[in-house]
């Protein structure tokens, strides 16, 4: 089994971790809120670590990405210092853009029985594992997108009564 790490980074930072393999998606192991900003975040990691042995007990870590884009005025950086915190901590980190919770709707939340309450950065973290493992191909993950078909009963054309039966 593999375990992964979601961050949602902030001020308040949204975190999720799940396990999964070759043949299972992501399934859910604990979430919550980090708060603090990006001191916070290293005081959460470090007694991670020190409760784990020194290890991180998780094998991947993917995070939201700080990218001004123009759509707030005075953006708060704090989430661009987690991101320095994490390339401190866990340089093979995977940042995403927010774009890429756009993967995983409220709807497919609630559809999968992943719907928690709260502030909702603990949920953008699950987002931010769903998107990454199904856009690198994990087909476990994948498969919860397809729809199965309805099924259809096939009825034979009926023959005209003037010709003749087999």
């Amino acid at each position: 089994m593999t375990v992964i790490l979601g961050l949602d980074p902030g001020l308040s930072t949204g975190y999720s971790i799940w396990h999964y393999d070759a043949i299972t998606p992501p399934q859910h192991i604990e979430h919550g809120t980090i708060k603090g900003g990006h001191r916070g975040l290293a005081e959460w990691w470090k007694a991670r670590l020190e409760a784990n042995v020194g290890a991180p007990p998780w094998d991947e870590v993917v995070s939201e990405s700080f990218i001004p884009d123009g759509r707030t005025p005075f953006p708060e950086i704090d989430p661009l210092r987690s991101e320095g915190v994490l390339y401190a901590l866990w340089p093979e980190t995977v940042f995403q853009r927010n774009l890429y919770k756009a993967h995983v709707t409220d709807e497919k939340i609630k559809e999968l029985g992943l719907w928690w309450p709260g502030g909702g950065h603990d949920r953008d973290s699950l987002r931010h594992v769903f998107a990454y493992l199904k856009t690198r191909g994990h087909i476990p993950t994948q498969m919860l997108w397809k729809r199965p078909r309805p099924a259809t009963e096939f009825v034979p054309a009926a023959r005209p009564s003037s010709e003749p039966g087999f």
